[in-house]
């Protein structure tokens, strides 16, 4: 395809912000205990090391950070990092977590990459490092170009591929959501073709993994519903039939689902 092909196809949708932030804010708490990733054992991490990706005397963005791992174990290896998410108890619980650490060099922000101008923000080519490590923030090609447009040096995009999510897939099953599913395959065909037509020399690296998730009905309903509401509005008898489906799981008071998927890093240099 060509570059203004594969830019009209890979196209943002339409999607309800509201749900997202809600959903997001709703996993806030499951966030909030962490220890840092370190070099030794982290493959991200490893990447950015064994490729020199680092720079001590430059800056790195972080885009949909999170609780701000990433953004907080990289400090000490950048001159300053900046770090952006939607969800505002995202936000909230990374500045806890930098103040805990005393780390001084990263700046928390609550900002949709989707939205944000980079021009007016002032990162227009200003990082050595711009990375969006597994978060929706980048879903389309006009997220994914302005990864390289903030970029003077190194760009990474992490992305779970071949990914299967048996109670999610069963919750949208249940609404008759049947296209959708949480895996991003075709986004990183999208990604690797839409750089190499731009002259790019991307790279991939894949590492499978597996989780194990263990939530409260509370947080399910947070997860799963508002998940739904992000491709389409749904009635309150939808609703329902979604907590009463999940309310089948929880034998034990907790709802499991083991999420199989391989996690694809591409990376590239402007």
């Amino acid at each position: 395809m060509e570059i203004d092909e594969i830019r009209d196809k890979w196209s943002l949708k339409q999607k309800n912000k509201q749900a997202s932030v809600a959903m997001w804010n709703s996993m806030a708490g499951s966030f909030a205990e962490f220890e840092l990733p370190n070099f030794r054992e982290d493959s991200l991490l490893k990447l950015l090391e064994n490729n020199k990706m680092l720079n001590s005397a430059g800056k790195a963005l972080d885009v949909g950070c999170g609780a701000g791992r990433y953004a907080l174990a990289l400090a000490e290896r950048f001159q300053s990092v900046i770090a952006l998410d939607l969800a505002p108890q995202m936000i909230e619980i990374a500045n806890k977590k930098k103040v805990e650490l005393n780390i001084e060099n990263v700046d928390f922000i609550c900002e949709d990459w989707h939205q944000l101008d980079i021009e007016q923000a002032g990162y227009k080519h200003e990082f050595a490092l711009v990375f969006a490590h597994m978060t929706p923030a980048v879903q389309s090609a006009d997220t994914f170009e302005k990864l390289s447009a903030a970029s003077k040096g190194w760009c990474v995009l992490s992305k779970p591929i071949r990914r299967t999510d048996p109670v999610s897939d069963a919750v949208k099953e249940l609404v008759g959501v049947r296209e959708k599913r949480e895996g991003c395959d075709e986004e990183l065909l999208y990604a690797f073709e839409l750089l190499w037509r731009q002259g790019y020399l991307p790279k991939l690296e894949y590492e499978k993994q597996a989780w194990k998730m263990k939530k409260t009905p509370d947080e399910a309903y947070g997860l799963y519903i508002n998940r739904i509401k992000t491709y389409r509005d749904i009635s309150a008898a939808e609703e329902e039939r979604i907590k009463a489906y999940l309310n089948s799981l929880a034998g034990d008071g907790f709802i499991y689902e083991n999420v199989e998927t391989t996690i694809a890093t591409i990376f590239w240099h402007v």
